[in-house]
């Protein structure tokens, strides 16, 4: 650790490149000549649940902000949250306390974090981008590549945006199918008791062998680490992602719709949602599942996780978290992929994507930024090629050399990294490529040679050859419901419902008769608003198009 540590402190107090004059920055040649750009410090908000935890520690004086300060002139203040992003969302718009740029997850303008974003920009609280773009070029190509055309269409250039440019994807692949980035959800097992019960993980596919797991565990007297009794299955914090242990009436979907018996419905009105909402309760009544994983904390979900204690969990293989710890302390305590699950066609459960990334993380700027030049500035550096390289690979000759063009990590940084993830993360090299980078694809630009991968880097490879992305070249059929005459009445009156908060809610009801009335009531609202209509509507104009997928 003192090579790294000492490597960080000289590049933060030199930094790499030429002096500069007091309280000034040479940015370099521009049209009108050189421009010296005063600092300025920003305020930045992860709008993530969690989303703090690839902060350097010092935030201002790490190798990586050192560097983009001396391009930029841009500091960034960083905050994050560990609650609700609809809740933190809601909270700085409605008291007008807009950080200068927030990232945050937009999945669609017809519901959650996305409407309330969409709102707050109709509302004049973003900052409209569109004057700025042929200024930045990397900015103007974040908001065209590597974007779903429909999503481009009908929700990151909403219609009601009037052609303005309000928000930057993040996360988005560079236009090719090799860059759309495999999450690998899935089911995870403890290695050693999948080993102690002699079950072999790849054998684990369909629900029913799930609950015989479970089974098991529960009733095998498995420990944690601090030889407490395991929690059987469990997800990480708010529930997320207790899907994974529904894959049974999953399929491969890109729509709101769903064709049953030759008629088109509505997701919320499929019967799967019965024989789902029994298999939960069942899990969580017979003590196969951890009471809790609704109301989990981004800090309780961890403790439980790199602690062992749950034996099975639902979510991406959480390997930044386990290979520092659990996997350190406990490497016979490593996770194995079960199945991978099968959905309800028979076939394999597995990310669904389109050519382009429907919803992604976003950045937008406040309108109230004093200075949207130097926030638009910071952005559009990182995602430069020199930006990038330093997102990724810091500072060269410090973190890495180039060799062939292509980066190489400095054998020594590479090794302590790869033993402590803290250094890395410390020297600025975790929160900008999740949050600041978007139309990129580091594994296709820089492929790391297989004598360089770290285990965990195969072992995330080995996760996503058994679950390959299926692609689905198809106009999804829900922007055709954007066509309904009722469309806007409609989500006025479906705005304040929540099918997954209620169908949650549901678990815990006194009786299966009491939950299936809950799951009944809920569907009824949907259908009081008008969602067969809806979806009537939607079926007749996919019957005019070859191109719409459900």
């Amino acid at each position: 650790m003192t090579l790294i540590v000492f490597m960080l402190f000289v590049t933060a107090c030199s930094g790499t490149g030429k002096e500069e004059g007091t309280g000034t920055v040479d940015t370099g040649p521009k049209e009108s000549g050189t421009e010296e750009i005063k600092p300025v410090t920003l305020t930045f908000l992860s709008a993530w649940n969690g989303g703090g935890a690839g902060f350097p520690q010092d935030q201002e004086n790490n190798p990586v902000a050192q560097q983009i300060r001396e391009k930029t002139g841009v500091t960034l203040k960083l905050e994050s949250i560990t609650t609700s992003e609809v809740e933190k969302l809601n909270t700085i718009f409605a008291s007008g306390t807009v950080p200068d740029i927030v990232n945050a997850p937009f999945w669609s303008t017809t519901g959650g974090e996305g409407q309330v974003i969409k709102k707050a920009a109709m509302e004049g609280q973003l900052l409209d981008l569109t004057p700025y773009l042929d200024k930045y070029p990397n900015i103007k190509r974040l908001v065209t590549t590597g974007i779903a055309k429909d999503f481009a269409e009908f929700d990151l250039n909403s219609p009601e945006f009037e052609g303005k440019t309000y928000l930057i994807p993040t996360e988005t692949p560079d236009g090719t199918p090799e860059s759309i980035h495999n999450w690998n959800y899935g089911l995870f097992a403890r290695g050693d008791i999948l080993k102690a019960l002699n079950v072999k993980a790849e054998d684990i596919d369909t629900q029913e062998e799930l609950v015989d797991l479970l089974i098991k565990i529960r009733d095998g007297g498995f420990k944690d680490i601090s030889g407490k009794p395991v929690i059987p299955a469990g997800t990480m914090w708010n529930g997320w992602d207790y899907g994974q242990f529904l894959a049974g009436w999953t399929d491969y979907t890109i729509s709101d719709y769903r064709e049953v018996d030759g008629k088109l419905i509505h997701w919320t009105q499929s019967k799967d949602h019965e024989a789902r909402l029994l298999y939960m309760r069942k899990l969580l009544t017979e003590g196969l599942f951890d009471l809790e994983a609704f109301n989990n904390t981004s800090t309780t979900a961890n403790e439980k996780l790199t602690t062992g204690k749950l034996a099975v969990f639902g979510a991406q293989p959480m390997l930044v978290d386990l290979q520092k710890t659990l996997y350190k302390t406990n490497p016979e305590m490593q996770y194995e992929l079960l199945g991978p699950m099968k959905n309800k066609s028979g076939e394999i459960r597995t990310q669904v994507e389109k050519p382009g990334r429907s919803g992604f993380p976003a950045l937008f700027l406040s309108a109230n930024i004093k200075d949207p030049d130097a926030a638009l500035r910071y952005i559009d550096y990182v995602n430069s090629e020199e930006g990038r390289l330093l997102a990724y690979f810091g500072i060269e000759g410090t973190h890495y050399t180039m060799e062939n063009g292509v980066p190489q990590w400095i054998p020594d940084v590479k090794k302590q990294f790869d033993e402590n993830p803290d250094l890395k993360r410390d020297a600025g090299l975790n929160y900008l490529p999740g949050r600041f980078i978007g139309a990129f694809s580091s594994e296709v630009t820089w492929p790391t040679p297989e004598d360089q991968k770290t285990e965990w880097q195969k072992l995330e490879e080995s996760f996503s050859a058994k679950m390959p992305i299926k692609i689905i070249d198809k106009v999804s059929a829900s922007y055709l419901a954007r066509e309904w005459p009722k469309y806007q009445e409609y989500i006025d009156k479906t705005s304040s419902l929540n099918f997954d908060e209620e169908f949650k809610k549901a678990f815990f009801a006194g009786s299966d008769e009491e939950a299936l009335n809950m799951l009944h009531s809920v569907q009824e609202k949907f259908r009081a608003a008008g969602v067969e209509e809806m979806a009537e509507f939607v079926a007749q104009k996919a019957a005019e198009r070859d191109d719409v997928g459900f």
